[in-house]
């Protein structure tokens, strides 16, 4: 059956508008607010308590630099306790890595009132790192306290 034919189920139009366009993202449940919702409620209500925080994953982005050996423990002194900057010291500068890391994934778990475990994954050229830590809630900033690296380190 021709394409011009008024029977086909797609229209001419709209096969060469997705010709065009042959990758389009899918609308998933976890990432689409769904329909009808109101400005007085909030439209990422599916996501609550799903994504990892911007501060866990920052943290966790310079605990991996330091890993690398691109940025010292020293500079993490106010969010680590001093057995996990022995250990980030100790640590540092063993995942070899040509370019900047990059956390691939970063996942993390509730722990109670105030604490938070964690784990992310580097991306260093063709290999992938892992590393685990936890944390807790001092104040307005977390704190790690328990460090541990997927052992080939």
């Amino acid at each position: 059956m021709s394409h011009a034919t008024p029977g086909h189920p797609c229209r001419r139009h709209l096969c060469a508008r997705a010709a065009a366009h042959p990758w389009r993202p899918v609308r998933t449940p976890a990432r689409t607010p769904r329909r009808g919702m109101t400005a007085g409620r909030c439209a990422s209500a599916p996501l609550a308590g799903h994504r990892t925080p911007g501060d866990v994953r920052r943290l966790a982005q310079q605990m991996a630099e330091v890993l690398v050996g691109r940025r010292a423990p020293e500079v993490l002194r106010d969010h680590v306790t001093v057995p996990v900057r022995e250990e980030l010291r100790r640590l540092r500068g063993t995942v070899d890595c040509a370019m900047a890391p990059r956390l691939t994934r970063v996942f993390h778990q509730p722990l109670g009132a105030g604490g938070v475990e964690a784990s992310a994954v580097i991306s260093c050229d063709s290999r992938s790192r892992v590393f685990a830590f936890r944390l807790r809630r001092e104040g307005t900033r977390w704190v790690c306290t328990r460090l541990e690296t997927d052992g080939s380190l």
